[in-house]
């Protein structure tokens, strides 16, 4: 049984338990032509010779820790920890109300490994959508990578659109390291 509740300032040191890492067997290539105004990107699927396994570099970091305790203490946002019944933690769920443009964004939804497949991260979602549609919020906006293919089905299969790239967000090799920020949104009536 896992309860998912909010999450007390308390229990953040602990979400650096969480094992977010993915394993791929493709990546979406982003191909870039053109330039200036007649800028245009392609995403094409492509299998891997050898499947890309993120292993623990997706882990929060303690700055990570820091960016959710600060998001947390100026209470505008959503905040869940799901916990299984011998009190490991699973999964957590970190959405932002960005009020300038009345969105808010995914932080971060991570589901522990050993967790996975269980419908954990959609339920968390539809939690952030009912939180998102009681406070009149219009979209939801999340960003990923072209190399989580995982997370990028998941995000396609509930519904997000893709709406954007950023190829340049990680550093300024993003297309050659074939990871590039894509950025999904889930639009709300």
């Amino acid at each position: 049984m896992i309860e998912i509740r909010t999450m007390r300032m308390e229990e953040v040191p602990r979400l650096s338990e969480i094992d977010p890492g993915f394993v791929s067997d493709s990546v979406l290539e982003v191909r870039k032509s053109g330039s200036g105004l007649s800028t245009g990107w392609q995403l094409v699927e492509r299998r891997l010779a050898t499947p890309f396994d993120k292993g623990r570099r997706y882990d929060l970091r303690e700055s990570d820790l820091a960016e959710i305790r600060e998001r947390m203490e100026k209470g505008s946002g959503f905040h869940l920890i799901a916990l299984d019944d011998r009190d490991r933690v699973a999964g957590m769920l970190d959405l932002a109300v960005e009020a300038w443009n009345n969105t808010a964004h995914l932080w971060f939804l991570l589901v522990d490994n050993a967790f996975r497949g269980r419908g954990l991260g959609r339920h968390m979602f539809d939690l952030a959508i009912d939180y998102a549609r009681r406070h009149g919020i219009r979209a939801i906006t999340i960003e990923t990578q072209s190399n989580n293919v995982p997370a990028c089905r998941f995000y396609d299969a509930i519904g997000c659109e893709l709406v954007g790239l950023n190829d340049i967000f990680y550093s300024n090799e993003d297309l050659e390291q074939e990871e590039v920020a894509l950025t999904w949104a889930y639009r709300l009536e």
